[in-house]
């Protein structure tokens, strides 16, 4: 009988990083739909809903891309994308739940137009800081040095 060898793949901390950003990309975009429905639940208005949906939902469906794509990326570069991608999440989520939890606001609506927008530059700088940084960009990474030193 000849022997068959099945490859394993072995659990990598890149790969736990890689599942907790997905993890927190579906957790916001839910929390963050689920908020615009509820606040938006007294519109009559649906193609202004639909409108709003796919307002908030798209920077959700740029950094899912950006997830998939970061997969061939150098792992300095992945660990900062998998870390935006975290940041951004939740951080619409929580800004998001305090629009619902502030009832004083005569415009609810501003949030949810203000965090995608904020959302894509993030994630453009981000990217473009990381590209810039590890060399992608020029062929050599260039060094940040905070001290001021050579």
């Amino acid at each position: 009988m000849e022997d068959v060898a099945i490859p394993i793949e072995l659990e990598t901390p890149m790969n736990g990083r890689r599942s907790s950003a997905l993890f927190s990309l579906l957790v916001g975009s839910a929390v963050s739909l689920a908020l615009m429905l509820w606040v938006g639940r007294h519109s009559s208005s649906i193609v202004l809903m639909l409108l709003f949906t796919v307002w908030v939902a798209s920077p959700f469906a740029g950094m899912l891309f950006v997830h998939r794509s970061a997969k061939n990326w150098p792992l300095v570069r992945q660990n900062v994308t998998y870390n935006q991608i975290r940041i951004i999440s939740v951080g619409s989520a929580l800004i998001y739940i305090g629009t619902v939890n502030i009832r004083q606001l005569s415009k609810p609506a501003g949030p949810f137009l203000a965090v995608p927008i904020a959302s894509w530059l993030l994630m453009a700088l981000w990217l473009w800081m990381t590209r810039y940084f590890h060399g992608e960009a020029s062929g050599e990474t260039i060094e940040l040095n905070l001290n001021g030193k050579k």
